[in-house]
Parts: structure tokens; sequence; C-alpha cells
């Protein structure tokens, strides 16, 4: 009985793990007619999770015994890993935009965070924000609760655009602050544009919300309503940041980043989802122009809401 009990318990795996293997595969493949199809182009974002499960069936295969299953797990998951890999090393291996030492004059500290409408954890999260002192603090999907504990912790200034879901808090009171409509057939993302003074270092800042990639014809106007506003501004001092529900290989996300003239700051680094602490999708981004360096961009803690925080400190080009 126990010996039945242990080759039905090996058939099962085998199965479950040959399954894996052809849906990983068939993914990732898929994924690749991203470059041609917005509706293929969803497959990309999941390219970690077909890693994943390349790995757990090429495990499988060296555990199996010999035969036309093991040989089976081995080619499934070694295309699935291959496939998968040709999706993310671009961005691994793309050059990093110049670095500035933690001691470089000039710096600004600017904090990206979607607050998912979520009122959980006010206090907790108004204080973590005051503590990091941020000159430039752009929030998405905020509440009037949530902008009114920053306001509690932070004297700032609060600049909105069409609706205050996409905010700007900024340490000066802005010289201009855009509030532009979303576009051709009301699909642009939800957006916020603040122009600082000379004085206080003319930077110009974006902060943005897309919407879902799976609604494929709404995020493609959400990039060509971004587009539309950036191009005719000076990129300079141009930091540009938000929840962009786009991961970095996705075909949609690359065409983006060759398009606007700036240099995504954030690298691969997951900020979505908050459960059980395992992010998975890099979809909170920051870009920034030339004229500003990089000192150091990291993920911030886990303060209820279902996007983690992103923290990044740029300073002025010295050359």
């Amino acid at each position: 009985m126990l010996d039945l009990a242990m080759r039905s318990v090996r058939f099962v795996f085998r199965g479950l793990a040959l399954l894996l293997g052809a849906l990983s595969a068939t993914g990732a493949i898929l994924a690749h007619g991203g470059r041609f199809s917005g509706h293929l182009d969803v497959l990309t974002h999941f390219a970690l999770i077909y890693l994943a499960a390349a790995a757990v069936v090429l495990i499988g295969a060296m555990t199996a015994a010999p035969g036309r299953a093991r040989l089976a797990m081995a080619l499934l998951g070694g295309v699935a890993a291959a496939a998968s890999l040709a999706l993310i090393l671009p961005e691994l291996m793309r050059p990093s935009p110049p670095h500035a030492a933690a001691t470089a004059a000039g710096q600004i500290k600017v904090i990206q965070f979607n607050v998912s409408r979520r009122d959980a954890r006010l206090e907790e999260r108004a204080r973590w924000i005051a503590q990091q002192d941020p000159d430039f603090l752009i929030l998405e999907e905020s509440t009037p609760a949530m902008r009114a504990a920053v306001l509690a912790h932070l004297p700032r200034h609060m600049s909105c655009g069409m609706t205050c879901e996409t905010v700007i808090f900024t340490r000066t009171a802005p010289e201009k602050t855009d509030r532009p409509r979303r576009g051709r057939y009301g699909l642009g993302p939800a957006i916020a544009i603040v122009h600082m003074a000379p004085e206080d270092g003319g930077y110009i800042l974006v902060g943005t919300h897309y919407t879902w990639p799976t609604h494929v014809r709404n995020h493609r106007e959400n990039t060509a309503r971004m587009l539309q506003l950036i191009d005719p501004l000076p990129k300079g001092r141009m930091i540009v940041t938000g929840d962009f529900n786009s991961t970095p290989w996705s075909f949609a996300r690359a065409r983006e980043d060759a398009r606007n003239g700036l240099e995504r700051r954030t690298r691969a680094m997951p900020s979505w989802p908050t459960t059980f602490g395992v992010p998975f999708l890099p979809i909170d981004h920051v870009y920034a122009g030339t004229e500003l360096r990089t000192v150091k961009v990291e993920r911030g803690p886990n303060l209820g809401s279902d996007h983690y925080p992103i923290l990044a400190v740029l300073a002025l080009a010295s050359d």
C-alpha cells in the first residue's frame, strides 16, 4: 500500500510539473508577441512568475526518475526559463544612469507612493513620511484623510491635478501648477505637474497614475497623453514618477522609455503587492532628466497600502 501511495504521489507530481512547465513556457513565448500586440504584451508583466515556475519544473526534472517525463520537464522548464530571461535580462543589463556620491551637493529627496485609497495606518504613514522629510512627495489614489494626515505632520504646499487623488507636495510653493485634462477620449492618466521657481531649483515634477495594462486601449492612451504633455517641456531637471501599472520588461514600457527623453532610475524594483511581504511586479517608477544624478533609490516599508513607497535621492550634476 505504501509503495502504491508513493507511485501515486510521483504520478501526480509529474503531471503537475508538466502542466506548470507547459503553461509557463507557453506564457513566456507568447509574451514575446508583445512586440506587435498590446494584448500579448500583457503577458510580459508575469515574466518573473514564468521564471519562478521554470525553476520549480527544472528542480523537479533533476529529482525525477530518468524517462520521458523527466526529459519533457527539462525541456519545458528550459524553454520557459530562456523565454522569460530574454524578457527580463535587458532591464538588468541596461546601462545605469550616472550616480552621485552620498555626500554630493544639491541633493533632493523624492517619495512616490500609491496609497490605494486606503486610510489604514494613517498616522504611521504620515510619521514615516515626515521622518524622511522629502523635498517632493507624490501620492496617487490619495484620500482627503491621507492628505490631511500628511499636512498635519509635514508642512508642505499641496498641488493637485484635475482631482486630488494624484497630488504633489512641495517644500516651497510652485511657480506654476498644471492641471491637464485627460486628453483624447478622456483616457489619459491621472496627472499633476508642478513647475518650481528657478530659485527653488527649477525642477518640473510630474506625478501620474496609469490604468491597468489589461485595459489595452486605455493604457496606450495613457502613454500617448503623457508623452504629449511632457514633450514640449525642458527635460534637464524634470522628474516623472508614479504608478505606471507597467513592468520594465513590457514592450510598451520600453517604447515609452525610449520616447520620453528621461532616464528611469528604478531598476527591476518590485513594488506591488504588499501581500505576504513578497512583491513581484515593479510597476512604480521614477524618471529624471540628465541634469540629475542618482544618489540612491530604495523601496520603503509596508505602510498599509498594496504598494510599497519608493524613495529616490537625486543630486544636481556637478559637471
